[in-house]
């Protein structure tokens, strides 16, 4: 039955189609100007990030530059899928129970909000990259922690380093290292081991100072750190928030289960404190990098809810010691309707967005005015609806929009939010979204 967790991911698959949104435009229009290869290792990405390996793998993704973004959602999805395959093999190695781990796994599978981000939005890649060789990287620590050969722990060496290169909130990850449970080998050797992780680290680092990319405390204001407290706090208290819904649903319902099918109870776990310290370090390790920002995305929890789905795996692993498997199957089931359903909900509302977005970029393309201009632009929303989604799908980005619809280039382009003080520019355009059946039409405004 857990074997076929990580077809959960195909829950997305009926909302890849649209177009693109926000960032994605940046990266595409960066990507296009690439003329080597080579330019993927030795610079930034469209934002100043160092991030070689989601770029090299935005580059490679068949039809991103052809108007067929479908295509990189679909990649995006299988991806997902080896994160939640990676997600239930890290905690069987934790818990030591494959109920506990498939329930882990689930509860990290239906999470609604920051995957259906990660999966349907291209420019997200970077996460479920970081993910997925975080988690790779723990899985062959542990095996090598547990008298596994050397080569276990040159996996999780270059593991490391892909995940770092993928986005930098992997960096802490060797201290998570040092915590994992049952470990076989001495301190000492975990010690030195770990010490090549860093050093891995730093070489890293040194490298990408070269390139020009961005370093802490420069760069764009909203992803500056920022050395306040109450800062850190609301935004600890904000994302706590936002992880322990889904587990808190999942053992709700398991906890029924054992209230309506108890018959007998049972000891699984000797030792539980090792395991939940992990779990612990697991969220702080993950969510630690991202708490000094003052913008705040579901994105940032993907990963970092894994360690609350631990914690939520090895209760569940206890409220259901003593229930009928089929008591249980019922149960899962239940859970998987219910938190399955919540979470398609939220990918149609993305794909709402992406259709939007598409539309959008067809409008503009049609429009006669545009095509004849290199003047700068000001889109004006004629409604609350479609100002809402042009929030959603492009937010400030109209300039790169328009260099993306047009495949020319860079022109001055803003879009007149409700928010904002009046904006002036060579020519004024009304858009307009009919709901009713998707259009958007862009006129002259009076």
């Amino acid at each position: 039955m857990w074997a076929c967790l990580p077809l959960l991911a195909g829950l997305y698959l009926p909302f890849i189609g649209g177009g693109l949104l926000t960032d994605d435009f940046a990266h595409i229009v960066h990507l296009s100007t690439i003329e080597s290869p080579a330019r993927l290792i030795d610079g930034p990405d469209a934002f100043g990030f160092y991030r070689p390996v989601t770029q090299a793998s935005l580059a490679a993704t068949p039809g991103l530059h052809g108007n067929h973004p479908s295509q990189a959602r679909t990649f995006n999805v299988a991806v997902h899928a080896l994160v939640i395959a990676m997600a239930f093999i890290v905690a069987h190695l934790v818990l030591e129970s494959p109920f506990g781990a498939g329930l882990a796994a689930l509860a990290f599978a239906l999470t609604p909000k920051a995957p259906s981000i990660a999966v349907l939005w291209i420019s997200a890649r970077g996460e479920l990259l970081v993910a997925l060789f975080s988690l790779v990287s723990i899985a062959a620590w542990i095996m090598w922690t547990r008298r596994g050969r050397a080569w276990w722990l040159a996996a999780a060496l270059a593991a490391y380093g892909l995940a770092l290169l993928s986005k930098e909130t992997a960096t802490l990850l060797p201290v998570l290292l040092l915590l994992t449970p049952r470990s076989e080998r001495p301190l000492a050797a975990r010690t030195a081991a770990v010490t090549g992780f860093i050093v891995l680290a730093l070489v890293i680092y040194g490298w990408r100072s070269q390139t020009g990319a961005l370093t802490p405390f420069a760069g764009d204001e909203h992803y500056r750190p920022a050395i306040s407290v109450a800062l850190w706090l609301r935004n600890a208290i904000n994302y706590a928030g936002r992880m322990i819904v889904v587990p808190l649903g999942l053992l709700a319902i398991l906890g029924l289960a054992r209230f309506l099918f108890f018959r007998r109870a049972e000891a699984l776990y000797e030792d539980s404190t090792n395991p939940l310290v992990f779990a612990a370090a697991f969220v702080v390790i993950f969510l630690a990098p991202v708490l000094p920002i003052s913008l705040r995305s579901e994105l940032y929890l993907y990963l970092p809810v894994f360690g609350v789905c631990l914690v939520a795996g090895w209760l569940g692993s206890l409220l259901s010691s003593g229930i009928q498997s089929r008591s249980l199957a019922i149960a899962v089931a239940v859970s998987i309707v219910a938190l399955g359903g919540y979470q398609i909900a939220r990918a149609r509302d993305v794909q709402q967005d992406l259709r939007f977005s598409e539309n959008l970029v067809a409008a503009l393309r049609r429009n006669s005015l545009l095509a004849s201009t290199n003047g700068s632009i000001v889109l004006i929303p004629s409604d609350r609806a479609t100002e809402r989604s042009l929030q959603n799908t492009i937010g400030g980005y109209l300039y790169v929009v328009l260099q993306y619809a047009f495949d020319g280039p860079p022109r001055a382009g803003t879009v007149q939010y409700s928010s904002e003080p009046p904006r002036q520019a060579d020519m004024r355009l009304t858009c307009t979204y009919r709901e009713a059946d998707g259009t958007v039409v862009i006129s002259r405004a009076p």
